[in-house]
């Protein structure tokens, strides 16, 4: 019955979004959220600032939509992998079909908004799988009043592997909110971290993802506003040996924000969390977050964000273990004149991507976007992260792993509806000693490279007034 609580406060919320937006008339043109007490200003809810103790956290370049429109994508693309089956040691090159298409809903209403989405997509030529599916469904839905807002996240998945995926290279049509795209902005998981959070993935081993998260901002002042956060997930591996770690998180988290001057924030945050793994394996880990938070924002040039506090964790498996330990972030988005730029650290428990019952991690990530003219974009990423097994039992029998990618993406926009890209990615996997998973042999380390050369079709949304 505890699982099915926050299934039941997901469809209260959807419920109560969907009803606000019938007793609404559209309106002829879209404008910004209702300001907080009356003020045009709003500092403490404007949507290109808010407040750093919730969950959105905009890139620098936030521009709110003004139409309801239907909007259909297509991806067609061709994938040179030197690893497609994701084995350990071992690799063989081969080439891979990938087609994807993507259809985004997004309705506005004077003080509701929705946005719904579905991908889907294959890849033919997939050994040892002639086949293989894609299918994800994501959903925002988000009512407004005076002085605060109530939001609804929701991110569903099923795909064959978790790293090279379809579409990863090439990036993917549509919005993205189907892959876990919840929140606006850029870079990684935010305190707690709601998500499943898979970091890494050998061997071709199909998963069921889902993640549904609450938030609701109010404010107190034009100053201030608290935040409250509620979020479940799930990560459900189809392995018949049993190598790789179900799990379920639940997460509650609550935190007050102040402005403390033109640019600058001020927060104080707590979370909790509760991992649960087959009980033979895993049992469950209670985690206690503090974290201090502080940020400092210059419109359209800069946004930054540090956050530091202890971590109180108890890993429940027959006797109860405890320690101590240290969460924190720290996360810099910058607008040169031509180029944005994103640079994140992140230090918290995860549920251990199917490898451990629960890991200590931490996540580095840096970003870059660039035009080389003016129908040619550059992209480039790279991620590190570094897992440590939080206890001896359940998964895979290293005691860590690293995980770390690295690619970039040229993409030529020929008018308004058309894209051809290409793209690379190198991608690792390591563990510190020889393990053995369903599907990918036996061995210490993972690696492949993979070139792509792709078109892309979005042609130009269908309003809906």
């Amino acid at each position: 019955m505890a699982r099915l609580q926050p299934i039941r406060w997901a469809l209260l919320v959807l419920g109560l979004s969907l009803l606000a937006a019938g007793q609404n008339t559209p309106p002829e043109e879209r404008t910004a959220p209702a300001p907080a007490y009356g003020q045009q200003d709003a500092p403490i809810l404007n949507p290109d600032n808010p407040p750093i103790s919730g969950l959105d956290e905009p890139g620098l370049d936030l521009h709110s939509p003004t139409r309801s429109f239907i909007s259909p994508a297509l991806q067609v693309s061709e994938t040179v992998d030197t690893n497609q089956n994701n084995q350990l040691t071992t690799s063989e090159a081969r080439s891979v079909s990938h087609v994807m298409g993507a259809l985004d809903l997004q309705e506005f209403w004077p003080k509701s908004d929705l946005i719904v989405e579905y991908l889907g997509g294959v890849a033919f030529n997939a050994d040892p799988y002639d086949v293989r599916q894609l299918q994800a469904v994501g959903l925002e839905a988000i009512t407004r009043w005076r002085t605060g807002n109530i939001k609804l996240r929701d991110s569903f998945s099923y795909v064959p592997d978790g790293s090279f995926h379809a579409g990863t290279a090439g990036g993917r049509p549509g919005l993205g909110i189907a892959l876990g795209g919840l929140g606006t902005g850029e870079g990684i998981p935010g305190l707690s971290h709601f998500g499943t959070g898979t970091l890494g993935a050998v061997g071709i081993i199909p998963r069921l993802a889902n993640t549904a998260v609450l938030d609701v901002v109010q404010a107190i002042t034009p100053r201030s506003a608290v935040t409250v956060a509620t979020g479940f997930s799930n990560a459900h591996f189809f392995d018949d040996t049993d190598t790789l770690e179900n799990s379920d998180q639940t997460t509650i988290e609550g935190g007050y924000s102040r402005l403390i001057g033109r640019h600058d924030q001020l927060a104080g945050i707590y979370g909790f969390q509760l991992f649960r793994f087959p009980f033979v394996d895993g049992g469950e880990i209670y985690n206690h977050v503090g974290n201090i938070r502080w940020s400092h924002h210059i419109t359209g040039r800069m946004k930054l964000i540090v956050g530091l506090g202890p971590q109180y964790s108890e890993v429940r498996l027959g006797n109860i273990r405890s320690h101590w330990s240290l969460s924190g972030r720290a996360t810099i988005r910058y607008q040169f004149r031509h180029t944005s730029l994103v640079l994140g650290w992140e230090k918290y428990t995860s549920q251990g991507s199917g490898f451990f019952a629960g890991a200590d991690t931490q996540v580095a990530r840096f970003a870059l976007r660039r035009p080389l003219g003016r129908t040619l974009e550059l992209q480039t990423y790279l991620d590190y992260s570094h897992n440590q097994r939080l206890q001896s039992a359940g998964g895979v029998t290293a005691n860590s792993y690293n995980e770390g990618s690295a690619g970039c993406i040229v993409r030529k926009h020929i008018g308004r509806t058309y894209d051809l890209f290409i793209a690379y990615r190198f991608g690792e996997v390591g563990f510190d000693n020889t393990v053995c998973v369903e599907g990918a042999g036996c061995g210490k380390t993972n690696q492949r490279h993979g070139g792509t050369i792709g078109f892309e079709w979005h042609p130009r949304p269908t309003r809906i007034e």
